[in-house]
């Protein structure tokens, strides 16, 4: 009976893997898989983001041109030089609307954002001719059908009665 054992004992080879190296090996792997998989669900939110922000500035770019391209035209041009700065901005913002009748603050709901313009008159009597210009743009909000953080913002003086 001995000699049995010891020849089937001799025939069995010890290469296998036991259970705990393969479970071993199994979590090993999980743990590399999930950083990789973290890395690439991070980069993809990344780029959205990325992508969101530069509509955000060419729609913003494009507003802006669209001001300076108005005030380059001989109606408002010659507004500027002879006439009253408010009623260049109301020339302006015909296509916005006006958020606050008491402030020169307009709004304007293009492609699922919202365009904000903010006009500051400068009260000193040395920047009279002078019209600061903000545009905003914001990410609607369709649940709530309101503005939520900015995307972009661009700021120009415009210089009136040059």
């Amino acid at each position: 009976m001995k000699k049995m054992i010891n020849k089937v004992s001799k025939n069995l080879s010890e290469k296998g893997l036991t259970l705990i190296e393969i479970l071993a090996s199994i979590i090993l792997v999980t743990i590399i898989l999930s950083a990789f998989f973290s890395f690439f669900i991070q980069s993809a939110k990344t780029g959205k983001t990325s992508e969101e922000v530069v509509d955000a500035t060419y729609l913003a770019q494009v507003e802006m041109e669209k001001i300076y391209a108005q005030i380059k035209m001989e109606k408002i041009y010659e507004l500027s030089r002879n006439g009253d700065v408010k009623d260049v901005i109301n020339e302006l913002v015909k296509e916005y609307v006006q958020d606050d009748p008491n402030k020169y603050i307009f709004t304007k709901k293009i492609d699922g954002s919202y365009v904000k313009l903010h006009f500051k008159l400068y009260s000193e009597p040395e920047m009279s001719g002078l019209v600061k210009l903000v545009i905003e743009v914001f990410e609607q909000d369709f649940e709530l059908e309101k503005e939520t953080r900015p995307r972009a913002k661009m700021e120009t003086i415009l210089e009136w009665r040059s």
